[in-house]
């Protein structure tokens, strides 16, 4: 049975790897002028629901799933239709480019935990596993690995999202026999 500071180190882990995610769409989407409406971090109970700078946010206590929402008529200038019916599509527009850096950025700001865990762990001498430290940094790299691989397209991931960009973007160019 785990010991409780392994379980910490674990549950730490994952929350700064969700934040890495998270505020890795957040800061891209600000970057490229998208505005947000929200951003939700964790699920189960919710620990806090509010305003930070004019955007809602709600925290639940488990971090394992979490999202940016953009506001409406943004996600619509970007090429997103139909999200509030659930079954979102994605149409390449004029201001599309900004999708999919907005969809790649949660996972390359994963890479780039990644990265800091794996300095921090040849930093502080590869520790033996077992005490707080080693965990948190083994159980971070793991989560940062696994925020990056949101970028793969499958189920309701990142990468499913830049497939759609993808798609869209082929639809929008006229073949060779065309011109």
């Amino acid at each position: 049975m785990p010991h409780a500071s392994t379980v910490l180190a674990a549950f730490v882990a994952c929350w700064i790897g969700l934040l890495f995610h998270e505020l890795g769409h957040a800061a891209a989407a600000q970057a490229v002028g998208v505005r947000i409406w929200g951003v939700r971090l964790g699920m189960g109970p919710t620990l806090w629901k509010g305003t930070i700078n004019g955007r809602k946010v709600h925290v639940g206590l488990f971090p394992f799933l979490g999202g940016v929402s953009l506001l409406d008529e943004d996600a619509d200038a970007i090429g997103y239709r139909d999200i509030a019916a659930g079954r979102w599509r994605f149409e390449w527009c004029s201001d599309a480019w900004r999708a999919p850096i907005i969809s790649a950025s949660g996972g390359l700001s994963n890479l780039l935990g990644l990265l800091i865990f794996l300095t921090a762990w040849q930093i502080a001498g590869q520790p033996d596993v077992g005490g707080f430290t080693a965990d948190l940094l083994l159980f971070g790299i793991v989560a940062n690995l696994g925020g990056y691989l949101n970028l793969l397209p499958c189920l309701q991931s990142d990468g499913r999202h830049l497939a759609a960009h993808l798609r869209a973007a082929r639809a929008r160019v006229p073949s060779r026999s065309s011109r």
